[in-house]
């Protein structure tokens, strides 16, 4: 009897348990990627302002901070289920392109290298909210 009850128990548990985890979705997952992405781009530019020399040219510093700006943007639409979340997210996705091409100009530096990975991973994932919302942008 007791076997049975623990086996029931356990499985009542494991229900619960994956009741309780809901999914994200695909905009919440995507909202933290871009908050993940503008905090990582903030420290690389605050990194690239220190450092100086090439990591502190224009094209660098711009490219970072039209990152910051356009992630901030795409979470702020995506936060709200706003109708302009996909032109958000394709100019997220621009914005972390043109930032990836500008860390991976610094193959050498880790720092540069996980800055254009999150803003890869970011940009994935607001190409999902475009094409989810199937729209021309």
């Amino acid at each position: 009897m007791k076997g049975i009850f623990a086996t029931i128990l356990s499985i009542m548990c494991s229900l619960f348990i994956g009741l309780g985890a809901f999914a994200q979705t695909t905009e919440q997952i995507t909202k933290g990627n871009c908050s993940a992405c503008a905090d990582m781009c903030q420290k690389t530019l605050n990194y690239c302002v220190q450092k100086k020399g090439r990591h502190g040219e224009q094209t660098v510093t711009n490219a970072l901070k039209d990152c910051i700006t356009a992630c901030k943007t795409a979470g702020e639409f995506l936060s709200r289920g706003s109708r302009f979340e996909a032109k958000a997210s394709a100019m997220c996705i621009e914005a972390c392109t043109l930032c990836v091409q500008s860390c991976q100009a610094f193959s050498d530096d880790n720092n540069m290298k996980a800055c254009a990975e999150e803003c890869r991973k970011c940009a994935a994932n607001c190409q999902k909210i475009v094409a989810q919302n199937g729209k021309s942008i």
